[in-house]
């Protein structure tokens, strides 16, 4: 007499269209009771295990919401949906007899995995579907675990697994083909685990397995390819200290990319290696630029000459005739600039040639200054600027008159006469 057997009855009864179904229906809601009928008949129907009992009590339960006004439907939707779960595991071929509450303390993931160790990959599959399961938890972590397993199958070739991966996974969101590739090569099949990771979207993920299989010409390719500088890097820093110097560099040459990020590496960090490229290559123009700078970082005077030395030998091998003149000239600076120094203390080493002459005419060296002025062929406006100036600062002034005198001033006569006070 519960209110659920109750309901049964009476949907029995008007399957029968018996008038009696009426008479349980009233019954059962002079009790106020109609949706624990409803929730028992739901209930019952998850325990048990013959398809057709649950029918009958599903519908009996449908049968009784039909007369409620504010019924939940989402106990009888889940419950319908779980049992088609149960009956299908049920079924003779899986072999997976739960009850009810076994399922809910297994959970549906356990579940899963359960149908997947046991390779029942089609059925996971329509399960995850049918329950809406997200797909990095279901759909696809099923698939990746299909596709482990294929890659060990030894009487297939590498080719035919490869394109049934591809058309069993295609692009499922969650699934990585890096991982499935290292699975592969972990199985000893190494042509397979490249074949897979070309179907691999994200070259992060396919770099680092390259290079575990010692690939690593195709893993800068790949770094190359992805334009990742940060994975480029990583890639020549793995080969810097795998390989010998020579085919080090050989490998780099084919890639002009990574040989351009490397050489932006070594001017910051490992200036002798740079200096080797440049020698391989047989690129005088910046092997010169190299000895160029590296002087400006010696102290001595006779290394930095030597440095400038060999730079002037890589531009004439260049033809660069203009940097060879700048750089002799810079030698002959040096030099001047010394021997100032041990005359008369002027620290004038490493200066500028205009710093240099601004200091010796406020030194009141002019005879120095001259020297520079005309064996550096200074432009004549230049120099007069800078000698008015000097004079000027220091008020000579019957110095700054016999100057403006000497010879016709290249600049005119007024910034003299502005600068002069007296006039």
């Amino acid at each position: 007499m519960a209110p659920g057997a109750l309901l049964l009855e009476a949907h029995r009864e008007y399957e029968k269209s018996s008038q009696k179904a009426d008479e349980y229906l009233r019954e059962i809601k002079e009790q106020s009771m109609l949706g624990e009928a409803v929730r028992q008949c739901v209930e019952a129907a998850g325990h048990e295990y013959d398809t057709n009992t649950q029918k009958s009590l599903m519908r009996a339960a449908s049968f009784g919401k039909c007369f409620l006004t504010d019924f939940s439907p989402d106990q009888f939707v889940t419950t319908c949906r779980e049992l088609r779960v149960l009956n299908a595991v049920r079924d003779s071929s899986v072999g997976l007899p739960l009850t009810h509450t076994q399922f809910k303390q297994l959970t549906l993931q356990v579940l899963i995995d359960r149908l997947v160790y046991r390779q029942f990959y089609p059925l996971a599959i329509e399960i995850c579907r049918y329950l809406k399961i997200p797909d990095y938890q279901g759909v696809s972590r099923v698939l990746k675990h299909w596709a482990s397993c294929k890659v060990q199958q030894k009487d297939l070739t590498d080719d035919a697994i490869a394109r049934a991966v591809c058309v069993k996974v295609g692009d499922s969101p969650g699934v990585s083909y890096s991982d499935i590739a290292a699975k592969a090569y972990e199985c000893g099949r190494a042509e397979l685990a490249i074949k897979l990771l070309d179907f691999e979207a994200r070259s992060g993920e396919q770099v680092p397995l390259l290079l575990k299989m010692k690939r690593s010409q195709l893993a800068l390719s790949k770094a190359v390819e992805s334009g990742d500088t940060d994975l480029v890097y990583t890639v020549v820093s793995y080969l810097k200290n795998e390989m010998n110097r020579g085919d080090f560099f050989m490998t780099l040459r084919n890639q002009p990319v990574a040989l351009s990020l490397y050489r932006q590496f070594c001017k910051l960090q490992e200036q002798e290696t740079l200096k080797d490229l440049y020698n391989q290559d047989d690129d005088h123009q910046e092997l010169a630029n190299y000895y160029v700078t590296a002087s400006y970082r010696e102290k001595r005077l006779e290394g930095r000459l030597s440095l400038l030395q060999s730079a002037v030998d890589e531009y004439n091998k260049a033809k660069n005739e203009f940097a060879v003149k700048a750089t002799e000239d810079e030698m002959r600076l040096l030099r001047f600039q010394r021997k100032l120094d041990d005359e008369k203390g002027a620290g004038l080493l490493g200066l500028s040639l205009q710093v240099t002459m601004e200091t010796l005419l406020s030194l009141g060296l002019h005879k120095q200054a001259e020297q520079l002025y005309k064996d550096f062929r200074v432009p004549d406006k230049r120099y007069w600027w800078l000698k008015l100036k000097s004079l000027a600062e220091k008020e000579e002034w019957d110095e700054l008159e016999k100057f403006s005198k000497s010879k016709k001033s290249p600049i005119g006569y007024l910034p003299a006469a502005v600068t002069d006070q007296r006039l």
